[in-house]
């Protein structure tokens, strides 16, 4: 293919570049190219590909390799940043820690000038505000990089999608994802309880003992069990994705979504080095 001639992105023929309509198959070629770079959608559009994208993973996946966005996976992301906070909150309460320290801010010699603000409400604003921003910014670095390696991994296999396509992918099979961390809040409030008492009397070491009681314990194996089962959606949905966008053979794209998945499964979830 040279610089005057281009490739369909329905049907592979070569087409001269100044063509708006594919002569071999009919798609559209200047509309695709108009998509590619100008799709921009509402949180409305979002959520109701989103819908799509579950129920029709192949003619939505068609979708994106025409209008690949991010902005679709960066609004799940956050909504796992938030309930992943939810959930370690939850797992503070659960420890059985009374925030009973309080805090006053103004002169406390008279009390219309002053205002009494208990720990356990500014942990709640940290749990709410700041920890699902802070965690939001980890992830979405760690998933520029990691998406640029998968696609690099990918590519070696034959993979024709763009960094940016298989981010679209990835961001929105990530809300499988994003589910469990909504369930593990519950299952958190299900787990034993500490009775660690004052927060100003709590030894770290009485914490650390209770925290790997608690992801010990069976109703906490079964938050691990279902999250494990989620990852294996994200997987079947990622790889019909990557198959469709990137023109790949079943096995090759299996293979480019599961063995990244699989390394970080195993790291987050089961070897404490990251969960």
């Amino acid at each position: 293919m040279s610089e005057s001639t281009q490739k369909c992105p329905s049907c592979s023929e070569t087409v001269p570049l100044e063509y708006s309509v594919c002569p071999f198959c009919g798609f559209g070629l200047l509309e695709y190219e108009l998509k590619k770079f100008s799709f921009k959608p509402s949180l409305r559009e979002v959520f109701i590909r989103l819908y799509a994208y579950f129920r029709h993973p192949f003619r939505t996946s068609e979708e994106i390799a025409i209008a690949a966005e991010k902005k679709g996976g960066n609004i799940i992301l956050l909504l796992f940043s938030l309930f992943l906070s939810l959930r370690y909150y939850m797992v503070m309460i659960k420890s059985g820690v009374v925030y009973s320290t309080f805090f006053v801010i103004g002169d406390p010699t008279h009390e219309k000038w002053s205002m009494t603000i208990s720990m356990g409400f500014i942990l709640f604003l940290v749990t709410l505000v700041i920890m699902p921003l802070v965690v939001w910014l980890m992830y979405k670095i760690f998933l520029f990089i990691a998406t640029w390696l998968m696609a690099k991994f990918a590519a070696i296999l034959g993979s024709e999608a763009t960094t940016k396509q298989f981010k679209s992918i990835i961001g929105y099979s990530l809300a499988a994802i994003t589910v469990g961390e909504f369930l593990g809040i519950f299952l958190t409030l299900m787990g034993p309880s500490g009775g660690l008492g004052n927060s100003s009397s709590v030894d770290f070491i009485d914490f650390a003992i209770y925290i790997n009681n608690l992801y010990g314990s069976p109703v906490m194996w079964i938050f691990k069990g279902l999250m494990v089962a989620l990852w294996l959606v994200f997987i079947i949905y990622s790889s019909i994705s990557l198959r469709i966008i990137g023109k790949m053979a079943w096995v090759n794209a299996f293979i480019a979504i599961t063995i990244p998945v699989a390394l970080f499964v195993f790291f987050f979830y089961f070897s404490g080095v990251l969960g």
